[in-house]
């Protein structure tokens, strides 16, 4: 006669691969449903419980009659940058699952004078009536998975945590719980500073946003906010398209924001600027010689044709320099602007040539 242990087991390797099936199937829904509510998130990662996990779980717990009251072989974990990421994910998931209240837990309701670090949820779920009502979603209706969801730093703990193999505070030598704790409130605090961070630099775009930039100093987020919406730059812009033939580079909002980077690590390398109405005094002051130079360098040197994302400024930053005859600064962006060449030399000359 067959034990419930084997007959547990016997059961989840019957249904291994709906388990796997299903797996992939909520690791994409999260994404959607994150990327739906433009969650931010560092990952998403799912498993499968393997027999020697399942097995050793019914053996330590002793009460599983059945797979049905395994609530974890299928699980996803969530890692977020910021803490308050944590609590809208908490929110999209009970609105997206049906949830096991029973048998989730709440990271700041289960901390205890035994346990060190902090926690993250444990959600145990399982797909709603509406979704189960869709042909692909049927035949996983009745089974329940569990999602964590921790920051980037509670999961590091965890990872240390784990490591290191202390489950609980009366674990640890007594010589070394208060350096646990400590390091684990900091953990702490830092998660709830960083959040806080976040909040105050979205608090500064918005304000900028609606003030006006022209008094902020030069940073990414003014920097991003000028090339989008500064009316010279965008005369200068249509000037040079009307004047050479070229296509335009494309980039999504990740990549402006890598050339918005790099441009202004030039800006504060090659200029003395500080300031966003600085920047635009000088490029509406030299106007012109930005037109003329960067219609007649296209045109007259070798390129595939591409018009880069922020290339007014870049083409400022070059005849700018040109104009205080700074020729090592302009070598040093021509390396940048053309890639390195044996004929370096010669496009320094040609670039002084050209904005005469």
């Amino acid at each position: 006669m067959k034990s419930i242990e084997d007959e547990i087991i016997l059961d989840f390797e019957t249904k291994s691969a709906q388990f796997n099936n299903f797996s992939e199937k909520m690791h994409i829904l999260l994404k959607e449903l994150l990327d739906q509510n433009k969650i931010t998130y560092h990952s998403i990662a799912k498993r499968v419980k393997d027999k020697e996990s399942l097995i050793k779980k019914i053996r330590n717990k002793k009460k599983y009659q059945n797979l049905d009251e395994i609530t974890d072989i299928v699980g996803c974990r969530i890692i977020t940058y910021f803490e308050d990421d944590v609590e809208k994910i908490v929110k999209i998931i009970g609105n997206a699952f049906k949830i096991d209240e029973q048998n989730s837990t709440d990271k700041k309701k289960i901390l205890d004078p035994e346990k060190f670090g902090y926690l993250s949820y444990h959600i145990v779920c399982s797909i709603n009536s509406d979704r189960a009502e869709l042909v692909e979603y049927k035949k996983y209706k009745n089974i329940k998975f569990e999602i964590q969801i921790r920051t980037i730093l509670q999961h590091a703990w965890a990872e240390i945590e784990h490591d290191i193999g202390y489950k609980s505070n009366i674990e640890v030598p007594r010589d070394f719980r208060r350096k646990f704790s400590r390091i684990a409130g900091m953990l702490e605090i830092a998660d709830d500073e960083f959040s806080r961070l976040k909040n105050d630099i979205n608090a500064y775009v918005k304000e900028i946003e609606e003030k006006g930039i022209e008094d902020t100093d030069i940073n990414a987020e003014s920097l991003r906010i000028f090339m989008e919406k500064s009316d010279v730059l965008k005369g200068i812009e249509t000037f040079i398209k009307k004047n050479i033939n070229s296509r335009e580079l494309k980039l999504g909002n990740h990549l402006k924001m890598d050339a918005i980077h790099f441009i202004l690590k030039l800006l504060y390398k090659f200029t003395n600027l500080k300031k966003i109405n600085e920047l635009e005094n000088e490029i509406l002051k030299d106007k012109t010689a930005i037109e003329n130079f960067t219609v007649r360098w296209i045109n007259n040197t070798p390129n595939d044709g591409t018009l880069f994302y922020g290339l007014v400024i870049l083409y400022f930053i070059l005849t700018h320099n040109i104009k205080m005859n700074n020729r090592d600064s302009v070598e040093n962006l021509l390396n940048v602007l053309k890639g390195r060449s044996k004929n370096m030399k010669e496009y320094v000359e040609l670039a002084f040539n050209t904005y005469e």
